[in-house]
């Protein structure tokens, strides 16, 4: 049994401090050349953490060559450990996790131990900051993407050779028109799927085939980003306001619009959902209209109660362009997106952007292929759903029993990593906000996201949760309720 004490990691992530006592025990000879290590359960169970933490601690430490796994056998430390490194070398790594070790014992500043939950950039140095998106940082399945990797330069040589298709390789989007029909109930051809890096590229080409002089309707409120997207290009965007059942469609009449984007599925940000009578109002207006729907399924996957919500392409896939990321499901730095067109638009593009180059990397293409392919990417979807609703809870929990919980409201859909915090208690959004970064807590309100309904979204605040823990949030919510006063 090897136990650690984790409550000394300080800032570091979870899995990489696991890393480091790990390594550092083999280099001291505490863990002998050839010794089996705890198996990924046994581990995590002993240590009371996650078993996704102990598979990228294991993993890191097989790609550093500390460490090799046996089929069925398990985790064995690398008997030709000394050799990799040369004694010299083995010496020189035992003193520097001495260091190491040092550094982490030293009594850290309190000041500093209070801090940091979340950083978007060097020199941040928030309390808790409910306004970031980012996800957990030992939350990517390293191990099995590490493995897929090394098989795909194996297996895939003469490919990386190649140039990439324009659209996307083949066993890619195979996989992901796979994937669709499983889980989204959407019936599709891999020759409709197109691949990019990021969903901005993916709204250039659909931009250009459906017309850079037409008027673009977007939710409001809405991700701005969007918006700034279509005004870059020169379109005229028509911001059309959104009730709890979505998108307004009576708005969209005699509007011109001939595009329409919305997340039908989980809005950003209100999470509500558009019903079935709502969304056979807006196919009616779109095929009188002549118009596309563009359908953004950014998050869907994390849906924590029912079944999930059928997609509105799967109800009409010659109107609706359905677009999608796996930067929510897996990583931001991995930029692939999707998107699938109606045939007529996949016509257009074959007779007039068919030219353009493939602009995602082929061997990232062939590994994330595999990923989904081989049922890794549902698995990983299925338990990190599991790990977000527990999360949801316990933050829900701690706000229920916090001096803030009596004074606000919560309006959540169970899905999506955020959820509204409706605070009655205050008088002017913007000095309360100001008032929390004084304090170091970091709050986006609702109408922030708005064009023309501010008034209408007063003193709701949006709670991102991905990247929370506990240690900090009784403070902040102490905080919260002390400023309201």
């Amino acid at each position: 049994m090897l136990i650690y004490d984790l409550g000394k990691r300080g800032q570091t992530p979870l899995y990489e401090y696991l890393y480091e006592c790990i390594r550092e025990d083999i280099l001291r000879g505490v863990l002998q050349a050839g010794e089996k290590l705890p198996s990924k359960r046994a581990m995590a169970k002993d240590h009371g953490i996650a078993l996704i933490t102990v598979e990228n601690a294991y993993a890191q430490l097989m790609i550093e060559g500390y460490v090799t796994a046996k089929e069925k056998s398990g985790y064995f430390v690398n008997a030709n450990v000394a050799r990799l490194n040369g004694w010299a070398g083995v010496e020189a790594a035992e003193e520097r996790a001495k260091q190491s070790k040092t550094a982490r014992e030293m009594p850290p500043d309190r000041n500093l131990s209070q801090a940091v939950i979340s950083k978007e950039k060097a020199g941040d140095d928030w309390l808790v900051d409910f306004s970031s998106s980012r996800l957990k940082r030992d939350a990517f399945p390293f191990a099995t993407w590490t493995k897929l990797m090394r098989r795909v330069l194996d297996d895939r040589e003469e490919a990386f050779l190649e140039k990439p298709e324009s659209r996307g390789v083949p066993e890619l989007r195979e996989a992901i028109a796979k994937y669709l029909r499983k889980a989204k109930g959407l019936d599709v051809t891999a020759d409709r799927i197109f691949v990019g890096p990021g969903t901005e590229y993916l709204h250039h080409l659909i931009l250009q085939l459906v017309g850079s002089n037409r008027i673009v309707a977007v939710e409001d409120p809405g991700y701005k980003k969007v918006g700034q997207i279509y005004e870059s290009h020169g379109l005229k965007c028509l911001h059309v306001p959104v009730d709890e059942n979505g998108l307004i469609v009576d708005r969209l009449w005699n509007s011109n619009a001939k595009l329409v984007h919305l997340s039908p599925s989980h809005h950003f940000p209100t999470g509500c959902v558009m019903p079935i009578g709502r969304r056979r109002a807006l196919l009616d207006w779109a095929r009188t209209q002549g118009a596309y729907l563009l359908e953004d399924d950014y998050d869907s996957e994390f849906r924590f109660d029912g079944k999930p919500v059928p997609t509105l392409a799967s109800l009409d896939d010659e109107t609706v362009i359905y677009l999608n990321t796996f930067t929510k499901t897996l990583a931001p730095s991995i930029r692939i997106a999707y998107m699938v067109l109606p045939e007529r638009l996949k016509e257009q593009y074959e007779e007039k952007l068919s030219f353009y180059s493939g602009s995602v990397s082929s061997f990232e293409q062939y590994t994330l292929a595999a990923f989904i392919g081989e049922g890794y990417y549902e698995r990983h979807v299925n338990r990190m759903r599991n790990y977000y609703r527990q999360q949801r809870m316990k933050i829900l929990n701690a706000l229920e029993e916090s001096p803030l919980g009596s004074m606000v409201s919560v309006e959540e859909h169970s899905a999506g990593l955020h959820f509204i915090l409706r605070v009655n208690a205050i008088r002017d959004d913007d000095a309360w906000l100001k008032a929390l970064e004084k304090k170091r807590i970091r709050l986006q309100s609702v109408a922030s996201y708005s064009y023309g309904g501010q008034n209408r979204y007063r003193h709701q605040f949006v709670i991102y949760y991905s990247d929370l823990e506990e240690n900090n949030l009784r403070e902040a919510f102490e905080i919260m309720a002390e400023t309201m006063q």
